[in-house]
């Protein structure tokens, strides 16, 4: 005679209508003091206070809110088995977020956990929706628990999402504020902005934060906060005519002399892009400043370089100009680029991640049908597929401020060149013929760009250009 295991009876199956109510009060109570009583690190927000930081106030509806791990013995120890998820606005844009929480997910195998990101993940991708993942994990051995006793139907979860994250149409922002390993790492890194803080670690060597996210923060809230410009910034729709964002401001911080000839990345951020909108990856530095921005409230990705010294640009340098053609090409919207380096540095141009992220940057900026506009103020290239634009990648402008130096001939691997010895005398040439589309002063540079804008930053909306014309013909027939 065998004996069958005794089956779980839920403690609500005999509880009145008024207990039950009782038990929802004590639940969220439970939820909310199990979030706030912990200890805190300085700049270090609890789980729940980064994704009220995260969302437009009141907005953010729970998925899974009462879910405790499978294993009853743990269950007050793993509120939402470690994984909060929901959708929300940012920025008035619906939004599904997902964040952990590293203290409960020290307590459980997280296989509850697991289907409700899993469902959610297929959810965004279906609805077209962005994804915002506030990573977290824990650095702590996963107890052991009999194998057997979870109540899950299969007593682990589905290990993969109905939907892969590569068939996304909208975009995926990781804010990694702990430990990142394992498929979660895998989800970060393919996302199209990674900002991690001083205290995130990435994969089972827990590699620091520099290596690998695009953005480094002092604080959960700066985090936060350059996410949230981030995702403010880059269009709702990929299917409609590119047009101003609602809301931005429309003033630049600086206004550029014709005397500013040799005007700094910052200098020129602040006197192109509108006041308070930029997104920058990595650090200011003095002589190459990538990110996104809006200029009258267009979104447009940028690689700015100048400034003395003239320098080279170097493999951090062309991974992030990589990074920000990757958003023209993903989400249609506008590349600009100034031009004053001495060409790629010969030590990192020989090798493969060096060439990896070049060959990348011109494929995107060669995949973007929006509007590609570089302008040449020092030294530069109008020809072949320079990181920075040029004719070979499908710039729809090329200009160039009288203190251009641009190469007249095309260059075969862009090396940096003598610092003494510059590509040309002066842009007169070029202009003449017809290699750059106008020269523009400094003083110009903001209105021109503008113009530009208007003229062709709809024309995301217009099809492909590559579109395969003799093919809708047969299929017309």
């Amino acid at each position: 005679m065998t004996t069958r295991r005794q089956r779980h009876v839920s403690p609500e199956k005999n509880l009145t209508i008024a207990e039950r109510l009782q038990r929802v009060d004590d639940e969220r109570a439970h939820i909310e003091a199990f979030d706030r009583e912990r200890e805190l690190e300085a700049g270090q927000l609890t789980p729940r206070q980064r994704v009220e930081l995260m969302v437009d106030e009141g907005s953010f509806l729970e998925i899974g809110a009462f879910a405790k791990s499978q294993h009853h013995e743990v269950a007050e120890e793993t509120p939402a088995d470690g994984v909060i998820v929901g959708y929300a606005e940012i920025s008035g844009r619906r939004t599904v977020v997902i964040a952990e929480d590293p203290i409960a997910l020290a307590n459980s195998d997280a296989q509850v956990g697991k289907n409700k990101r899993n469902r959610m993940l297929s959810n965004a991708i279906y609805r077209r929706l962005p994804i915002v993942y506030l990573a977290d994990g824990t650095t702590d051995e996963v107890p052991e628990f009999d194998l057997h006793a979870g109540v899950l139907l299969s007593r682990v979860a589905e290990q993969l999402p109905a939907r892969d994250i590569a068939e996304r149409e909208a975009p995926l922002v990781t804010v990694a504020c702990g430990h990142c390993a394992g498929q979660n790492s895998a989800l970060a890194v393919r996302s199209d902005l990674l900002v991690a803080t001083d205290r995130a670690a990435f994969g089972a060597q827990e590699g620091s934060a520099e290596s690998v996210a695009d953005l480094v923060c002092d604080s959960d809230a700066e985090a936060i906060g350059a996410a949230r410009r981030f995702l403010a910034t880059l269009p709702a729709e990929l299917g409609s005519a590119l047009a101003p964002l609602g809301g931005a401001s429309s003033e630049a911080a600086l206004n550029l002399t014709d005397e500013d000839m040799h005007a700094s990345p910052r200098e020129q951020m602040d006197a192109i892009f509108d006041a308070g909108s930029i997104t920058l990856l990595g650090p200011d530095d003095e002589h190459c400043a990538v990110g996104v921005g809006q200029v009258e409230g267009v979104p447009v990705a940028f690689a700015l370089t100048g400034g003395p010294p003239r320098a080279a640009l170097t493999t951090a340098d062309m991974k992030r100009i990589a990074r920000a053609a990757s958003w023209s090409a993903d989400y249609q919207i506008p590349f600009l680029s100034t031009q004053d380096t001495l060409g790629y540095d010969p030590v990192d141009a020989a090798s493969g991640e060096f060439m990896f992220a070049a060959a990348r940057a011109a494929e995107s900026l060669r995949a973007s049908h929006a509007a590609k506009i570089t302008i040449i103020t020092g030294w530069g290239h109008a020809l072949g597929d320079f990181a920075l634009g040029g004719m070979g990648t499908g710039f729809d402008f090329i200009w160039c401020w009288p203190s251009a130096r641009p190469a007249m001939t095309e260059s075969p691997g862009y090396l940096a060149r003598d610092p003494e010895s510059p590509p040309s005398e002066d842009p007169g040439e070029a202009a003449d013929l017809g290699l750059v589309s106008e020269m523009i002063t400094p003083a110009d540079t903001r209105s021109w760009l503008v113009r530009a804008l208007r003229l062709l930053g709809p024309g995301r909306a217009l099809p492909a250009a590559h579109y395969d014309r003799g093919q809708q013909i047969h299929d017309m027939t």
